[in-house]
């Protein structure tokens, strides 16, 4: 019997994308400093075009339409859990951010990017609307909007073909470490340009070593643990011995 990977991009909704970044509008920011803002159920753009119309008898009876303007607008409403993801801006972050640049007196702006298919939409753009909705016996959603606040910021460009994970290494690949003490592991992904770098830690034996969800081990007994990494794509893995001395 055959086992077929599931292709989910065939659901276009999947390939509606909404991320945020911190920064002014003079600095596009990096690739990795954007993020999703929060899981999210529906996004829209509307480019709202402002036009003027002409009437003229030379015009063979039809109504000229010039576009003048456009008041675009990026929308999105998402579902609002106990517990922000560390992979993500965070609805948290993100109402606290809005508020404490409303009170210093300045306007609550960020890089703004909705990934359409094979299009992206990015600029830098001004909160406009921050709203939840939700009761005791309901999930709660936020629902939020962006609008233009850097004109020049604005463009729309092609998406890139996504580039697949071909493995993981960890380092160091054996370490020692007491009771109670905390050694980092790093996790580097190939290639270079993968476009889903996110991975995921594992212990062996939590009774003897625990592990963050930044590669951060913990000695709990002596003892050893095996430490894995797991990219999300691909399900690549590269291990760590990891001894815990008393």
């Amino acid at each position: 019997m055959a086992i077929c990977q599931t292709d989910n991009t065939k659901l276009f909704g999947r390939a509606v994308i909404l991320e945020v970044a911190d920064g002014c509008a003079d600095t596009v920011p990096t690739e990795a400093d954007f993020k999703l803002l929060m899981p999210g159920t529906s996004k829209t753009f509307d480019m709202s075009p402002n036009t003027t119309t002409s009437s003229a008898d030379d015009t063979k009876g039809w109504v000229e339409n010039i576009v003048t303007s456009n008041d675009l607008t990026l929308s999105f409403e998402g579902e609002v859990r106990v517990n922000d993801r560390s992979d993500q801006y965070g609805v948290y972050k993100y109402i606290k951010y809005y508020v404490a640049e409303v009170n210093a007196g300045r306007q609550p702006t960020l890089w703004v990017r909705m990934t359409f298919g094979q299009i992206q939409i990015q600029g830098y753009m001004v909160i406009t609307a921050l709203s939840n909705d939700g009761g005791t016996d309901d999930i709660v959603t936020l629902s939020t909007e962006f609008k233009v606040a850097d004109g020049s910021t604005v463009q729309v460009t092609d998406v890139a073909d996504d580039v697949a994970v071909t493995g993981v290494t960890v380092a160091p690949k054996t370490a020692s470490i007491a009771v109670a003490a905390t050694r980092q592991l790093t996790a580097t992904i190939a290639p270079a340009d993968a476009s889903n770098t996110a991975v995921t830690w594992s212990s062996s034996d939590a009774t003897k070593a625990t592990v963050s969800n930044t590669g951060l081990v913990t000695g709990v007994a002596a003892g050893t643990a095996t430490i894995t990494v797991t990219t999300a794509d691909g399900a690549k893995t590269d291990t760590a011995a990891i001894t815990v001395t008393a």
